[in-house]
């Protein structure tokens, strides 16, 4: 029997017109799941595998690391002690507001993980008091709390490296749809959804996308769900066809057909490799 990869969402977690929200959960074993929002997570106790788009990592009290909706991950507690750790859930467009003003380097290089950020406890423990307690300007405070919270991991885990690429003013637009997609891509995406992401027309969107990434909008789409597909199948016991889905495929063959051109082997193929490692 395979595993179902569960997907949580914003709706289910969120209070309404809320942005965000703080928990503080102790778990043991979290099977292999992903959200329709940004998860920011710092550990306070205990030690656990964290695989995170099949590749596994060990946290522990000070850990901490920022996920996106287009990861996936899973948590295995190691001992006897459960890993407790605050676990702030984001809504995607603020998150991405607070993303964008701090420029194009922060909007790549998904997920973020770094084990030591325990001096930030102080800052979860007032920002879930704002949510728990709300007074007045709690949701002003919780914003500035949330943005202080991702400033520091940014520069904890080097995103604010001067080495790094600059995007020219004049393509912001075009890299927010580029975002949009990175971010969003297990959904039945249109060119002219992401167009409408960079306020331009269908037809010169595929031009400029074109131009910017080296590649079409559809086989850019196509390549992003590749990507997550062989990671699912190396990770997960999920079947081919759940995979295909999973990834936001809507058509096995064509899905065969993609992974076999882009991989030179069948899904399944991927699939007995894991098996008999």
């Amino acid at each position: 029997m395979t595993d179902l990869v569960e997907r949580f969402r914003a709706e289910t977690l969120l209070l309404p017109d809320a942005a965000a929200r703080v928990m503080r959960p102790r778990l043991r074993n979290v099977d292999v799941h992903w959200h329709d929002y940004y998860e920011l997570s710092l550990v306070l106790s205990g030690e656990a595998e964290h695989v995170v788009n099949g590749e596994r990592h060990s946290i522990r009290r000070g850990s901490a690391f920022l996920l996106s909706p287009a990861d996936f991950h899973s948590i295995r507690a190691v001992g006897d002690e459960p890993l407790t750790c605050y676990n702030t859930v984001i809504d995607p467009a603020a998150m991405e507001r607070q993303l964008a003003a701090l420029g194009a380097p922060a909007v790549d290089g998904f997920p973020w993980r770094t084990d030591d950020f325990l001096d930030a406890e102080g800052d979860f423990q007032r920002l879930q008091d704002e949510f728990d307690e709300p007074r007045l300007g709690s949701t002003r405070m919780a914003d500035a709390l949330v943005a202080c919270l991702v400033v520091e991991l940014a520069r904890r885990c080097g995103v604010d490296d001067p080495a790094r690429s600059r995007v020219p003013a004049a393509d912001q637009d075009l890299r927010a749809a580029v975002l949009y997609v990175d971010r969003h891509f297990r959904e039945p995406l249109t060119l002219a959804a992401a167009a409408a992401q960079a306020h331009l027309s269908p037809n010169y969107f595929s031009e400029r996308f074109r131009h910017y990434t080296g590649t079409s909008f559809q086989l850019y789409l196509q390549e992003c769900r590749l990507r997550f597909a062989r990671s699912l199948l190396a990770s997960t016991t999920l079947g081919v066809t759940e995979v295909c889905h999973a990834a936001g495929f809507n058509n096995l063959s064509h899905f065969g057909r993609a992974y076999r051109r882009r991989y030179a082997e069948s899904p399944s193929a991927r699939r007995g490799a894991r098996s008999g490692a």
